[in-house]
């Protein structure tokens, strides 16, 4: 394996294992057997000190974990499960060695009998280790290891699923401990997803590389390279070695779990308490609602801040596409200022879409979606109520507008009692219309409103007299009972009589259904009925004889009205004038 990102020491003791395997190759025997013996003695020192770093991390994870569980337990889960994955690697390693140790001894089925306790236990400080080498008797041996670890072909090592005490099976659990520790990510306590940064990928493919090696020009494996005629005194440091990779790995994500917590610690230069209303129009009787907060912002890192005029559609949630927007101006205070111009804006309930870039602690700008509360476009509104005018007319549709201010119209619910109806229009608005039993003289129209914790408060009812319409006046040749006279060109005319409503604000058509012709000549009356509001022949035959002093009347005039009922309107008296 080639070493990531190693001390000075380990440098160094890297170092004097090649000068020392290079000697071994020359049989200078016992002086570089025990060469070997300090190499590991020394690589054990170096297993202790990280050993050391690793669980100061480990502590300084559980403390700040204690202070905030909720902040800290995706680093501190992912650091437990490291740290296991780690251990079971270090105590597979060594129990390889120490297996190996055995297998060189020729003592391994004894050993497996005792379950390896010659060669295999617990230091002073409890890290499992293995017996010191200098007190192995054969750190030559070198045949038997190799048929333990390789077999006997360097170019096909032997390798069995079931069998994990070979070099290939160590391979093997090694590559899958580097490929685990580049998988690791966490989703942290604010959504956002963590993972491995791309340094410390790349040392791990450099700390855990098994490539091929050229011994005397030719190409031979791993596996060969390492443990094939290989004698015990050398295998073991590079077993050691293996290990110190396996917990400076350890150690680089432990770091980086730790320095992940305070990653995403936001610094802040300014405090202030803030009230935000679910509303801030308050119907009497209701309760003023809103979130209390101490808000935090930092004078030095304004962020930009970017909206939306377009209405929010409730759905999207992608990021909004800032690109070519004018951020919102940012007060001293922190805050940004919005002002959304709603000229042009069509009434009801909307929202807007906003986004807030932010440069994090780790320098990196960071987007954060938001959108406003709903807010009610309403046209202004002036609630004047004329006390002596509430009146609704049977046979109309009487206009009414029903607000309640500072709620939306679709959370507004009207009613109306006494047999009445009420219809809300298109715009908004709505018609009543009356009973058309005379004897219901009265009615009352109540709202509710939906307020924004989805509670309902009523309203106090409107009450409204019901009357009729009022009696039109009849018309006929442009003439209407408060008329005297008439001339002769307009009574030949033959005009049909009409009504019509006066002074009266709703479009209401009235038709004569019948009315009389009476006329008074030399003091004798001839009585000529019309059963519609035309004249008919003989009446036309009898105006056509009137001369200058004659007088006319139209009596019996009969109309009907657009509640159902119908009028005698008073008669009219016209003399002919010339």
């Amino acid at each position: 394996m080639a070493g990531g990102k190693e001390t000075p020491r380990q440098k160094m003791i890297g170092m004097m294992y090649l000068v020392l395997t290079a000697l071994l190759a020359l049989n200078i025997s016992k002086e570089v057997l025990n060469g070997f013996v300090k190499v590991e003695n020394s690589l054990q020192d170096t297993q202790h000190t990280l050993k050391g770093k690793v669980a100061e991390t480990l502590t300084t994870l559980e403390v700040k974990y204690a202070q905030n569980k909720e902040k800290v337990g995706p680093f501190m889960d992912k650091a437990r499960d490291v740290r296991e994955r780690s251990d079971n690697l270090v105590n597979y390693i060594t129990q390889l060695k120490g297996r190996c140790m055995a297998k060189s001894e020729g003592k391994y089925d004894d050993a497996v009998a005792n379950d390896f306790v010659n060669f295999i236990g617990q230091d002073e400080t409890g890290m499992d280790t293995t017996i010191n080498l200098a007190l192995i008797q054969k750190k030559d041996e070198y045949q038997e290891l190799t048929a333990f670890m390789v077999g006997s072909e360097p170019q096909s090592p032997k390798f069995d699923e079931n069998d994990p005490w070979s070099a290939t099976a160590l391979r093997k659990n090694l590559e899958a401990y580097r490929d685990y520790l580049k998988s690791v990510k966490l989703v942290d306590s604010q959504g956002q997803t963590r993972e491995l940064p791309e340094y410390i990928k790349v040392q791990l493919d450099e700390r855990f590389t098994f490539e091929n090696e050229m011994e005397d020009g030719k190409e031979v494996l791993w596996e060969a390279a390492n443990f094939f005629d290989v004698p015990l005194a050398a295998v073991m440091p590079l077993m050691s070695k293996m290990i110190v990779d396996v917990q400076d790995a350890q150690e680089d994500v432990l770091s980086w779990l730790l320095g992940g917590i305070e990653a995403k610690s936001y610094k802040f230069t300014n405090l202030m308490p803030l009230v935000v209303p679910e509303s801030n129009y308050i119907l009497r009787g209701d309760s003023f609602r809103a979130d209390v907060l101490l808000a935090a912002y930092d004078a030095t890192n304004a962020p930009d801040i970017f909206i939306d005029g377009d209405k929010w559609d409730g759905r999207d949630s992608t990021l909004l596409a800032y690109e070519g927007m004018e951020g919102l101006t940012i007060g001293a205070d922190g805050m940004g200022k919005l002002r959304i111009p709603t000229r042009g804006m069509s009434l009801g309930d909307m929202s807007f879409k906003g986004l807030i870039r932010y440069q994090g602690p780790d320098g990196n700008i960071e987007p954060y979606s938001f959108y406003t509360p709903t807010i009610t476009v309403a046209e202004p509104a002036l609630v004047v109520s004329p006390t002596k005018m509430n009146v609704f007319y049977r046979g109309v549709p009487n206009p009414v507008e029903v607000s309640v201010p500072g709620v939306a119209q679709d959370k507004v619910d009207v009613r109306i009692d006494g047999g009445h109806s009420i219809k809300k229009q298109p715009d908004g608005s709505y018609i009543v219309e009356p009973s058309s039993s005379s004897s219901v003289r009265e009615a009352n129209i109540t709202v509710s409103a939906e307020l924004p914790d989805g509670s309902k408060k009523s309203l106090p009812a409107k009450n409204f007299r019901v009357k009729r319409i009022p009696d039109p006046v009849a018309f006929w040749t442009g003439k209407k009972p408060t008329d005297k006279g008439i001339t002769k060109a307009e009574v030949l005319s033959f005009a049909p009589v009409a009504a019509r409503m006066e002074g009266f604000d709703f479009d209401v058509k009235v038709r004569v259904k019948s009315f009389t012709l009476r006329i008074s000549k030399d003091g004798a009356f001839s009585d000529l009925p019309s059963g519609n509001n035309r004249l008919t022949t003989d009446q036309q035959e009898a105006l056509k004889r009137v001369r200058r002093g004659n007088i006319i009347y139209l009596e019996d005039i009969l109309v009907s009205m657009p509640d159902g009922t119908e009028r005698d309107l008073p008669p009219m008296k016209l003399k002919i004038t010339g």
